[in-house]
């Protein structure tokens, strides 16, 4: 039984960008069993910590504000437990905030159905202000996009439009500087490579993917056109 559960928001930057989904959960592990709060186990035949995410990066992408739930075995100081966890970690994962849940509050997985990120991109030729707008607003038109994903079993075909909630771009120098806000959920979702991808396919614009640069700047809870941090979920 957890007597404390935990939610808490850390950034994954820098180096710590490259740590994959699975070890991450590796690294809080032993961060919190390092600083010497113990946590609260599943039962059966194979026992594991109390801790779950929210949805996974793809390696190599930044996170400014990504969330994870804890459950400890007893009631802790807030700030203490941050404070002790923190020293424990890598560079690049920064405790932000957090705090302390009712214990029938919902999962993270439960609760986020959408994410934000700013992509970089550079161009492959230049572009004015009024094709970039062009080409975006032609793209959010369209009713469908499908986009193909390639896999083991071959390609299928998916129709990407109906996840996006926002898309904007302004130029920056020699880059376009897009802001991509994704629903998500339990189906899927649409990674930020493929709306660019289609967006370079079907509007003709001359941008160069091999050298994006992506950010998620946030996850979120979404209802009715209003967003909220899961930090407030009770």
């Amino acid at each position: 039984m957890s007597a404390m559960r935990l939610r808490i928001a850390y950034t994954k930057i820098e180096d710590a960008r490259y740590i994959a989904h699975l070890d991450l959960t590796r690294v809080f592990e032993r961060a919190i069993r390092r600083a010497g709060i113990h946590m609260s186990y599943s039962e059966g035949f194979n026992p594991r910590p109390k801790i779950s995410f929210g949805f996974a990066l793809a390696v190599g992408t930044e996170g400014e504000r990504e969330y994870v739930d804890v459950d400890l075995q007893q009631e802790m100081d807030l700030g203490e437990v941050l404070a002790r966890v923190q020293e424990q970690l890598p560079p690049g994962i920064r405790l932000l905030q957090g705090r302390a849940l009712d214990q029938g509050a919902k999962s993270l997985m439960a609760v986020l159905n959408a994410a934000s990120y700013k992509i970089r991109v550079p161009m492959a030729l230049p572009i004015q202000a009024e094709r970039l707008q062009e080409a975006v607003n032609a793209w959010m038109g369209r009713e469908h996009v499908t986009y193909s994903r390639y896999s083991k079993r071959g390609p299928t075909d998916k129709d990407i439009r109906p996840w996006i909630k926002l898309l904007e771009a302004k130029i920056q120098g020699d880059e376009v500087i897009f802001d991509l806000e994704v629903e998500m959920g339990n189906s899927g979702s649409v990674r930020p490579e493929e709306v660019l991808a289609s967006l370079r396919e079907l509007e003709n614009l001359p941008i160069e993917l091999d050298e994006l640069q992506v950010i998620r700047t946030g996850v979120h809870v979404s209802y009715e056109g209003g967003k909220k941090s899961p930090l407030d979920e009770r």
